[in-house]
């Protein structure tokens, strides 16, 4: 295909032009004042009509007259005039009003408004808080709609470039029933901690090596032998081989390379000396710079940057004692390392990051370095004794007749000899006999291995997956042990397990294991960590021969290869020996916890869209910690249209009926349709508005499209318009009253489940027995479970047995090794710390053992609990049985006596709630508009959404349906860094790219870039609020500003029998936007109602903003009021005083000099009169754009060198804008205005002469005038500050008590920072 038929062109769409709100008001304002305007011009020219029909018989001195041969009166000897013998008809009044009045609408506003908006856009590229210095990007405005930013209710956000960095880290794990890393704190900024119980201890990640510790020789030191246990090694084993990562060529490094050399070769002929000599054109220090980076105690610290490293000397770590000769392994590791781990000059390939974070950290922190990946198999490179050097184990483990089980144990507990291979570097090749791919239903993946041939060439299954597919009774062999995360089916496996006593040793370090196991994972998960649980399977040649014939059969079979894969993978993926479980770190982007409490603190709503699977966005969901384990999860997966609809319905009735959603409750929707309401007439008014509407504009497009065609132009957008109102016109048909429409989403939900249930009858009993429960089969559909997530509920089932056992004193040999572990580890960092080489990681294992203290529980007793609330209860209360039944018998009594003091609290049936939804799932909601009113109604109660699998259209369509179904419609802002971003961004009011490393699509079609997530607290919170609130007094006071001056002329046009004369000059009247513009433009660009440090402390001031407290209509009648106001004062304050008769002395000439000028005072002309009242016009608004600064940014008085002053602030810091504004941009300006126009009138006749001496006369000769100048705008702002005193003292807005508590911790500031300075004096 080519030209428009290219995929290209067919997804490419025209960008969407976007209008901020403030500009759709500002267009509906200047409408409106034009719609008024026309009225006040009827008015008037009726009037004038009117009046000067009822007066013409006195108006010949104007030149009207019905007597034409009449002389001029009084004037009998003059010739006879030229009468007009009829007035001006109404259509020339008219007329010459639209003249007059053609400052009403503030067609200024726009020109200033968007020069202000141009300021703005630089401050965001200005502002170095938001700058990233590490890329040297700055944040960029590519659109005028920043006051959107202030009033954001919902952002929409892609997950991986935008809230993480896709650096994928191992971090912990699980092993022998032990936690080996130290945890990763990501605790969110603002809410308490999440975990209900202290973190569990740990151990150093590199005692994960150690293998059986005994007592040394003296008695007094512990030592560890050679070889680690069973599990650790082939916990080891299978993050090293159980991948598809391939070894190529780093081709950043590719010319530092010798291309004859091989991978495998590379240790034997490429020196790290060498190596780094040619790259970095000198000599490394070996023992220094390689084993820092490699050694066992150069691991990868705590810290969370990455740049950190610690460093470790040689001498010192050869010099260590016996009892760290498991960690001296590491001495002997291969030094020709790159980054990742792989060979010097070499990069590891993966297909997904987490198998190259644990393929890179095996190799990097334990020594299991693959070197190489061909047909013969995986090359590894290793110097550990392994336990596949005893031929006797091994050749029990090939035949069956030694489970994995047992080895563990045994080798855990030091109960057997095992003749392990010696150490060295070796090369091991791993045969691979086959691969099962990962797949969405199994959540794993699988390799079959057969050992090296000196390893006695055993058959291994290595495997790894999702602890949901792991922990299944169908495929792990310790299926007794396991937890399903259903409260019901856990309390009878805990019950279980606490009474039966295991028959050996064997079974009994099993199930601490796997109750050790379970407990983590949710440890883990609490850390928003991405977790993997590794398994084993030990196969004889037999079954090996057995299930690759299978495997072949249905490889090459040419009819449903993928489904008989799929089988023949379940078929050897059973009685897997679980070795341990992974924790892998997704690096979130810097300040993304602390940016999202701050959004949410703002009310703003956070939705996820990514294209990642379920299980990685709930994981990431958590790291951020826009999950929390506390929420009731709710995930939509799909399994069929009716399954996904009929949970989506589930899950809408029952907050129907919990209450969350009252109008779509029985009585809400089952109103009658004929009775008369508020709601049904304005429903009509709003058709029949639409239908006129879409009348009139279908009429011009027509017109339009017929003149364009005519004269040849192109009519694509004619037509398309024409489409648009077609497709309008039949939504309009579906468009129904709101109670109706409630009704039909409320009956098509009852009947969805009708439908489910009868295709599932065995759910009748459940749901009829408990209508608000979720039945308990799983493929119910259920959504509206009020379980915990099945990890968080089997961890705490887990840790909870294995404290109740602990207690009873059973201790496992878990236990007993978990205690020899921590002695190694203080023996340990005892010797490190005479050497100076303690690591933080030591410490906080070894503090990690110390129990909490501080607890005050000495009032209750424990005994009270029960075992449902020991096991199961979500209240940390609850679990920890400190509720009043729960006291002690004494305390209890003492607390009863006063219960009349306290009231009942009634449970909540609904906790936090969030939602988590594939995109296949919505592929059968999306376009049906019922169905899309149930899933959002569902959202909208849910404090987290993360919608995964999503594609960029869907991502678009969620933005849609968010601006459909909120009323009033919010504003919406997307942010993404990537291709797949861009249609949200674009449908969304906002949308906000950020330059990654995914290229620059999502910022061209963005309307602002920025380089990380945590600048949009910034770009939202600071720039968007302020800049939105003064946009918004700027548009408020231009149509203030010229509707007092339009007001003036209109009221004056009653003294003149509505003949259009202008109480003002003409020019005079020109100048106004020029005048009364730059105060309020200083205003737009630089008032700040509230700081940045106060709004990043209360990020809870953004909500009136969000609310748009500052424009609504109540504020909206007090600007009119304030103008009718203004007018009057104005007109009836001055014009009565001013118009007098003449005969007045002169102030200056005539009475300061004592002489009598009759006259020269005189001043009740309409140029004088007009000007002194255009004069008190002017400082009675300066005089408002004082008052509605919110700050008044005065520098340092006097403002000519204020700012020339020294100090910290800086010169543009102490720039007295304010005054600058209004003494020389208005008053002083206006002053000289006067003067520059009366010379150029004197220059001769002409259309300026009437203002021939009007300035000096007003000025310099009548005291009057002054008078009227100085109290009328006085006497104006004294009705606009009664009015606000009255607002902020009994009905404050909570912007203004933000501001009165921000001016009073300022003033207790600067209290306290002068009576320490006195103090110091």
């Amino acid at each position: 295909f080519t030209g428009t038929d290219t995929k290209l062109v067919q997804n490419s769409f025209q960008t969407p032009s976007k209008f901020s709100r403030l500009d759709i008001l500002m267009n509906k304002c200047v409408a409106i004042i034009i719609v008024i305007m026309c009225l006040c011009i009827s008015y008037l020219a009726t009037n004038a009509v009117l009046t000067w029909d009822q007066n013409f018989d006195y108006l010949w001195y104007i030149g009207y007259s019905t007597n034409t041969t009449a002389h001029w009166p009084y004037l009998e000897g003059l010739d006879v005039p030229e009468w007009d013998t009829s007035t001006q008809n109404w259509f020339q009044m008219f007329f010459l009003y639209v003249t007059l009045l053609s400052n009403f609408v503030p067609l200024s506003m726009y020109v200033t408004v968007e020069m202000i908006n141009f300021f703005f856009l630089w401050l965001v590229y200005a502002d170095i808080e938001i700058y990233d210095t590490k890329t040297d990007t700055r944040a960029v405005a590519r659109s005028t709609n920043v006051t959107d930013l202030g009033q954001v209710e919902y952002i929409f956000s892609d997950k991986t470039g935008t809230l993480t960095q896709n650096v994928m880290r191992f971090k912990r794990c699980s092993v022998d029933g032990m936690i080996f890393g130290a945890p990763v704190e990501k605790t969110r900024p603002g809410i308490e901690a999440a975990n209900d119980e202290p973190p569990s201890s740990f151990h150093p990640t590199r005692q994960l090596l150690v293998g059986e510790i005994n007592v040394g020789e003296g008695g007094s030191q512990l030592e560890a032998t050679a070889g680690m246990t069973f599990n650790a090694e082939m916990f080891l084993r299978v993050m090293s081989l159980c991948h598809t990562v391939v070894v190529e060529k780093d081709l950043d490094l590719s010319n530092t390379i010798d291309e004859t050399k091989s991978v495998s070769s590379a240790g034997s002929s490429w020196s790290a000396k060498n190596y780094a000599k040619k790259l970095f054109n000198k000599p490394r220090d070996r023992t220094q710079s390689d084993m820092s980076a490699h050694s066992a105690f150069g691991l990868e610290p705590v810290s969370e940057d990455p740049g950190q490293k610690t460093p470790v000397d040689n001498k010192q770590t050869n010099n260590r004692s016996r009892t760290a000769s498991a960690g001296s392994a590491f001495n002997s590791f291969p030094l020709e390392k790159g980054p990742d781990g792989a060979p010097a000059g070499f990069a590891y390939q993966a297909e997904s990051p987490d198998e190259g974070a644990l393929v890179s950290s095996a190799s990097k922190s334990f020594g299991f370095q693959v070197v190489g990946r061909d047909s013969s198999g995986i090359k590894l490179k290793c110097d550990h004794p392994t336990i596949f050097g005893d031929k006797g184990v091994v050749d029990k483990l090939k035949s069956g007749a030694l489970s994995p089980k047992r080895l563990a144990a045994d080798t855990a507990n030091g109960q057997i000899t095992i003749e392990r291979s010696p150490g060295g570097m070796r090369t091991e090749t791993w045969a691979i006999i086959a691969v099962n791919k990962f797949d969405s239903e199994r959540k794993r993946m699988s390799i079959l291995l057969r050992s090296p041939p000196e390893f006695g060439s055993v058959a291994i299954l290595l495997c790894k997956g999702a602890d949901s597919a792991m922990l299944d009774p169908k495929v792990c062999s310790a299926s007794g042990a396991i937890f399903s995360g259903n409260t019901a089916d856990d309390l009878e496996t805990s019950q279980r397990l606490e009474v039966t006593e295991e028959e050996d040793e064997e079974s009994e370090w099993e199930m601490a294991q796997m109750l050790g196991i379970q407990s983590h994972l949710g440890e883990f998960a609490k850390e928003g960590l991405r977790t993997l649980v590794l398994g084993i399977r030990f196969l004889t040649d037999t079954e090996c021969d057995r299930w690759l014939e299978t495997y072949r059969d249905a490889a090459t079979s040419m009819k449903n290869r993928d489904d008989k894969l799929k089988n023949a993978a379940f078929e050897i993926e059973k009685d897997l020996h679980i070795v341990g479980a992974t924790a892998i770190e997704d690096k979130l982007q810097t300040g993304v916890p602390e940016t999202i409490a701050t959004l949410e603190k703002a009310g703003i709503k956070l939705w996820v869209l990514t294209g990642d699977k379920r299980e990685t966005a709930i994981e990431i969901g958590y790291s951020t910690h826009v999950l929390t384990p506390r929420m009731h999860l709710t995930e939509v997966a799909d399994k069929g249209s009716e399954y996904v609809r009929a949970q989506c319905a589930m899950e809408f009735m029952r907050l129907v009926k919990a209450g969350k959603l009252p109008l779509y409750q029985r009585a809400a929707v089952d109103q009658s349709d004929d009775s008369w309401s508020w709601e049904s007439a304005s429903f009509v008014m709003g058709k029949i508005w639409r239908m006129l509407s879409r009348s009139y504009r279908n009429f011009m497009a027509k017109m339009n499209l017929c003149f364009r065609s005519m004269l040849g132009f192109d009519t694509n957008k004619q037509e398309e318009a024409l489409t648009g109102l077609e497709e309008e016109a039949k939504a309009e048909k579906e468009r129904m009253m709101d109670v109706i429409r409630r009704r039909n989403v409320r009956n098509r939900a009852e009947q969805i489940i009708k439908d489910y249930m009868k295709q599932h009858p065995h759910l009748h009993a459940t749901h009829d027995k408990h209508p608000l429960s979720p039945p308990s089969d799983p493929d119910a559909g259920d959504l509206s479970t009020d379980e915990l997530p099945p990890v968080f509920n089997r961890a705490q089932s887990a840790r909870t047995l294995l404290e109740k056992r602990t207690s009873q004193g059973k201790l496992t040999a878990s236990d007993k090794r978990n205690i020899r572990l921590t002695q190694l580890t203080v023996q340990e960092a005892s010797n490190r710390e005479q050497e100076h080489t303690l690591m933080d990681e030591d410490m906080l294992s070894i503090n990690s053992f110390y129990a909490a203290t501080g607890e005050a529980t000495s009032d209750f007793d424990k005994r009270r609990r029960t075992v449902l609330e020991r096991l199961f209860a979500v209240d940390r209360d609850v679990r920890k049985g400190r509720l009043v039944k729960h006291l002690k018998k004494e305390k209890r009594l003492e607390v009863l006596s006063e219960q009349a003091s306290y009231h009942a609290v009634t449970p909540s049936a609904e906790g936090p709630r969030a939602l988590v939804i594939e995109g296949a799932a919505l592929k059968h909601l999306l376009g049906d508009r019922e169905l899309e009113e149930v899933i959002f109604n569902i959202a909208s109660q849910c404090d987290a959404v993360i919608a995964c699998r999503v594609s960029p259209r869907q991502k678009a369509l969620l933005v849609k349906l968010v601006r459909h179904h909120v009323v009033p419609e919010p504003v919406t802002l997307a942010i993404g860094d990537g291709a797949n971003d861009v249609g949200m961004i674009q449908e969304a009011h906002v949308g906000i790219g950020i330059s990654g490393k995914e290229g620059k699509q999502a910022v061209n079609a963005s309307d602002f870039a920025i380089a990380q997530f945590r600048f949009l607290e910034n770009l939202v919170l600071i720039h968007g609020r302020w800049d939105f609130m003064r946009s918004a007094i700027v548009v408020l006071f231009s149509f203030y500003k010229n509707a007092v001056m339009a007001g003036c002329l209109i009221v004056y046009n009653g003294e003149t029998l509505y003949s259009g004369t202008p109480l003002f000059d003409q020019w005079i009247i020109a100048v106004l936007n020029f005048v009364a513009g730059l105060p309020i433009l200083l205003l737009g660009m630089f008032d700040r109602c509230l700081e940045k440090e106060y709004v990043r402390n209360n990020p809870e001031v953004y909500q009136p903003t969000r609310q748009n407290e500052i424009i609504t209509l109540r504020v909206l009648f007090r600007w009119v009021l304030l103008a009718f106001a203004h007018i009057f004062i104005l007109y009836y304050g001055s014009l009565p005083q001013l118009s007098g008769p003449g005969g007045m002395t002169s102030a200056f000439v005539g009475l300061m000099s004592n002489e009598d000028t009759v006259g020269d005072g005189d001043g009740a002309d309409l140029q004088s009169v007009g000007t002194v009242i255009f004069t008190s016009m002017i400082i009675l608004l300066a005089y408002k754009v004082l008052y509605e600064h919110r700050s008044i940014i005065n520098g340092r008085w006097p403002a000519l060198i204020g700012c020339f002053k020294k100090g910290d602030e800086g010169f543009w810091s102490r720039v007295p804008y304010t005054w600058y504004g209004v003494t020389y941009g208005s008053i002083i300006f206006y002053i000289f205005f006067l003067f520059i126009y009366q010379r150029i009138a004197k220059n001769g006749p002409g259309e300026y002469f009437a203002i021939i001496g009007v300035p000096p006369h007003i000025f310099t000769t009548r005291s009057l005038n002054y008078i009227s100048m100085l109290f009328v705008p006085i006497f104006g702002m004294a009705f606009d500050l009664s009015g606000k005193v009255f607002s902020n003292m009994f009905y404050p807005t909570q912007t203004q008590i933000h501001v009165e508590l921000e001016a009073k911790n300022f003033s207790t500031k600067r209290k306290e920072k002068r009576n320490g300075a006195g103090q110091q004096q």
